[in-house]
């Protein structure tokens, strides 16, 4: 018993630095830098120009400014696990955290479309324009 408890603990001090290591290496934890946050707050900004565009959230409609102003709320709280703008679109901007529902857009003459679809067209809008940071 006493032999198996010794072997234990020194597997834990064994594995301890490895560990440590693996969380705190560069890297190893995401975060947007800050290009990337300027690039998602462009196409943030762009977003909340688009007057005639509605964006549904769990089948609410909201104006685009609305939307734009939760999905900066949805950045406050999630900026430091995604990487890159691409990420933010993906993983925060184009779903509910809560239903899992996927976001949609209507967009006049165009009809509706996924929210992801439209938020990576405006990234690469955004992006065409020059984003510094």
């Amino acid at each position: 018993m006493r032999s198996s408890l010794i072997t234990a603990l020194r597997r834990a001090v064994l594995l301890f630095p490895l560990l440590l290591g693996l969380t705190l290496a560069p890297g190893a934890q995401a975060a947007l830098d800050a290009t990337q946050e300027a690039r998602v707050d462009a196409m943030l900004t762009e977003l909340g120009k688009q007057t005639s565009l509605v964006f549904v959230r769990n089948g609410s409609e909201h104006t685009a400014a609305e939307a734009a102003s939760h999905l900066r709320l949805k950045l406050s709280k999630t900026r430091k696990r995604v990487d890159t703008a691409e990420q933010f679109i993906d993983h925060v901007a184009s779903k509910s955290s809560i239903s899992g529902k996927p976001y949609e857009v209507k967009i006049p003459e165009k009809g509706t479309e996924r929210a992801d679809v439209f938020l990576h067209a405006l990234l690469k809008k955004v992006d065409a324009e020059g984003v510094k940071p």
